[in-house]
């Protein structure tokens, strides 16, 4: 986290498995509907960005693809999302 002036700012990646409430946790946190929430697995096919702001804080959310071996060229560039996700993330 990043403390400038007692302003605190940090990134948090939220990843895991497929069809597991990613989504749902992301929009839960920022309290609006920004990811795509549905029964299909893999409905989040790139990195979704959320932030909440406060008086001394920021915090931003990125909702990522379910984690899988990819099998196909698609598949791997959402997984490039995952990845660069974690490069960014404070905490996971």
């Amino acid at each position: 986290m990043t403390d400038t002036s007692n302003h605190k700012a940090g990134f948090v990646s939220i990843i895991g498995k497929p069809n597991v409430g990613k989504s749902t946790l992301m929009n839960q946190m920022v309290g609006e509907k920004l990811s795509i929430i549905t029964s299909k697995a893999q409905t989040t096919r790139h990195r979704i960005m959320g932030i909440i702001s406060g008086k001394d804080f920021q915090i931003v959310y990125s909702d990522t693809p379910g984690i899988i071996k990819p099998q196909y060229q698609l598949q791997e560039s959402m997984m490039h999302f995952v990845n660069y996700s974690l490069e960014d993330a404070d905490v996971v």
